[in-house]
């Protein structure tokens, strides 16, 4: 279960360093989250995803940040969540999916963690959860509409797709009352045994890890297959 290595931890520091220097006292916290706050970070493929909550966000406050962020975007850091302190509890209602992903798995790089208490609405989870799966069937299905004839292109959307099914997967062992897995991995095993076996999600997977020549025009029909199921046992709980 690969975590960052020394150098990633560096570069974690001096951003946090870094963004609390360019906000002063506006900075209430700046939070790590998804695979690089987990056991799923892959060097040279994962980003730094991050939250950064501010007493107030205000133009003033992003014109400060803005270099800071440019900075490091070429270094692997993903543009920043920005929240006002006070629009946590609103956002949690907003995007529950998004907000209980960051308070499962999340590290604290400065300040306070606002992210320590937070309650997310089991009934906005679970609305928000059968319209996050549909939606991504349906993008899934255009892209291979797209992308049918280039086995380059198809590798790049089952592999940037297969962890987005499997973060919806994990919402609904949650739902479900189970436990919720730490890994892209295991949260696969645990979908497996309610929906069956889905193997091709799992070479998708082990793709995103260690890359191998393929066919992938071969493999994306029964790509498609697997989420649709997967999509199906979804939808059918949370609906």
């Amino acid at each position: 279960m690969p975590t960052v290595d020394a150098q990633a931890e560096q570069h974690l520091h001096t951003y946090a360093a870094d963004v609390q220097r360019a906000l002063g006292e506006a900075c209430v916290g700046v939070v790590l989250y998804g695979s690089a706050a987990g056991f799923d970070w892959v060097a040279g493929r994962s980003d730094f995803n991050t939250v950064i909550i501010l007493r107030r966000v205000s133009p003033a406050a992003l014109a400060s940040l803005a270099p800071v962020i440019g900075g490091w975007r070429a270094r692997g850091f993903a543009l920043p969540v920005i929240l006002d302190d006070a629009q946590l509890e609103r956002a949690a209602q907003l995007f529950p999916m998004e907000l209980d992903d960051i308070r499962r798995q999340h590290r604290l790089l400065a300040g306070r963690d606002p992210f320590a208490a937070l309650v997310v609405d089991e009934v906005a989870l679970r609305r928000e959860c059968a319209q996050e799966a549909f939606g991504k069937l349906l993008r899934l299905r255009a892209f291979y509409l797209e992308q049918a004839a280039d086995p380059t292109g198809l590798e790049r959307m089952m592999v940037e797709s297969v962890k987005s099914f499997l973060i919806v997967a994990r919402h609904l062992l949650r739902l479900r009352g189970e436990v919720v897995p730490e890994t892209y991995d295991a949260a696969l095993a645990a979908a497996e045994r309610s929906v069956g076996a889905l193997p091709t999600m799992r070479r998708v997977l082990a793709q995103r890890q260690a890359p191998v020549s393929t066919d992938w025009r071969s493999v994306a029909p029964a790509y498609l297959d697997e989420v649709e199921r997967l999509v199906a046992a979804v939808t059918a709980y949370c609906a």
